[in-house]
């Protein structure tokens, strides 16, 4: 099942809102304490409004991570698109590890969500082949296919790295490793 990332809906800001709701439940519950009284409680909804709009949990649950997969991915983009050269490509790309962008608590913990869903949904593994995709053709702008896949599962694996240290890496040393990795 292809799942689109860029959907359009006339009431984006209810969207975004019972979005920004269904994740902020997530966070405090998990994927499994996610409920239409829960998220319609923390949305300011009525329950029944969001029955409405979303047939069952996981049509609610895919468009929340939609709606913060497109906020990522864009911050990605923009972020990449600001370098001039290979060397500010690996200031941005050592940037999405250490910053804000995707490196947040939050971000991290819906991702890990995330994961866990599409180890075992289709529905799920197909939004997460998307995201994944988007991070490398971002990537791609700068580098080539083998380096920009090899850049998303390095963005990947320090930023949950370091979010699990006591003694994360360091943002010098990070960039030093993208430059060698690129250098090849």
């Amino acid at each position: 099942m292809a799942v689109s990332c860029d959907r359009e809906d006339n009431s984006t800001d209810t969207r975004t809102r019972i979005a920004q709701a269904t994740l902020n439940v997530i966070l405090e519950h998990g994927v499994r304490g996610a409920t239409y009284r829960r998220v319609a409680a923390q949305a300011q909804l009525s329950p029944g409004t969001l029955t409405y709009r979303y047939k069952s949990i996981d049509a609610l649950l895919i468009d929340a991570f939609i709606v913060m997969i497109d906020e990522i991915s864009h911050a990605f983009h923009q972020r990449l698109a600001q370098a001039e050269d290979i060397d500010s490509a690996c200031e941005a790309v050592a940037d999405l590890i250490c910053g804000n962008i995707w490196a947040t608590p939050n971000h991290l913990t819906l991702s890990f969500e995330l994961y866990a869903l599409a180890s075992r949904q289709e529905a799920y593994h197909a939004l997460l082949q998307e995201w994944m995709s988007r991070s490398r053709t971002a990537l791609h702008r700068h580098f080539n296919e083998e380096t920009a896949w090899t850049l998303d599962v390095l963005i990947e694996g320090y930023t949950i790295h370091n979010f699990f240290n006591r003694h994360p890496m360091s943002r010098e040393k990070i960039l030093q490793a993208i430059a060698r990795l690129v250098r090849e």
